[in-house]
């Protein structure tokens, strides 16, 4: 089975028919009429999109090939696994927007990675087994796996820096807030205005500034991963669904083969009795 394109793949199914020990002088295969669903019953899991027959030579003898191409219904595989997996993604990029203080937060990404090994659990067991072609959907959870260990890295690094450093100084300015300025009050506006004291204006004071410690600089860096975290799961969500559904509407879109009909070919005069099957 081809599981490049699962859940949304198609499979093709063919059924062979020849006499065997048999040459096309004594036998004559073939079969007048198209192939015949009227006893087909639907399958909760399967779809016939399209049939074939086919009939060609092979070891100087007759072959039909019946051929059906199956669609995969994705509706349960969709509700059941992907949809869940989404929003577990998505709850994994909460993890940091949870205080550093808390102390849930460690808990909280560890409990977001055994539940994406308990999906690669029910995933490995539900897609067959077959290592001739990779599947997306097993490319996707491997990406957001790979997402949720980074987090859960992060969160023990920045958990261990936080205790050993939290309250020295960081020598990293790049998130560090503008210094604020205090506006003067009503009072102090009029004695300037009166005094006509200009330079006053421009000797402003300034607010205190709170310690810029190592704590300050991690949680201005926890809002930045959450962004960061959110697009890399919402593009890897968008590549996933657009390669998925251009391949089922690219199948959708070719037009169905008629049935491949071959008359019977002109027989000729030959001293070994000749049967006809049908």
């Amino acid at each position: 089975m081809d599981i490049q394109y699962y859940p949304f793949d198609e499979q093709t199914c063919t059924i062979t028919y020849y006499v065997s020990d048999e040459t096309k002088r004594t036998v004559q295969l073939d079969h007048y009429m198209n192939v015949d669903m009227s006893e087909y019953s639907e399958n909760s899991a399967w779809t016939i999109v399209s049939t074939n027959r086919r009939r060609y030579l092979m070891y100087d003898t007759y072959n039909i090939d019946i051929e059906f191409k199956l669609q995969r219904r994705a509706n349960f595989t969709t509700f059941t696994l992907i949809m869940p997996l989404l929003m577990l993604a998505f709850l994994n990029i909460c993890i940091f927007l949870v205080p550093i203080g808390s102390g849930e937060k460690g808990s909280f990404s560890i409990t977001i990675f055994l539940s994406y090994g308990i999906f690669v659990t029910i995933i490995s067991d539900t897609l067959p087994h077959n290592s001739l072609q990779v599947s997306f959907f097993v490319l996707f959870i491997v990406i957001l796996l790979i997402l949720s260990v980074i987090s859960v890295f992060y969160t023990i690094i920045q958990a261990k820096l936080v205790a050993a450093i939290g309250a020295k100084e960081c020598p990293w300015t790049i998130f560090k807030p503008k210094p604020k300025v205090r506006m003067p009050e009503k009072d102090e506006v009029a004695e300037i205005k009166e005094n006509k004291e200009k330079e006053a204006f421009e000797t402003l004071p300034v607010e205190e500034e709170e310690p810029y410690t190592w704590s300050v600089f991690m949680e201005k860096l926890d809002i930045y991963l959450f962004f960061l975290f959110f697009l890399l799961i919402c593009a890897t969500t968008a590549v996933f669904f657009w390669m998925l559904l251009r391949h089922a509407s690219r199948n959708n879109a070719e037009p169905v083969d008629p049935p491949v009909t071959t008359p019977y070919p002109p027989l000729t005069t030959s001293t070994l009795p000749v049967t006809s099957t049908t």
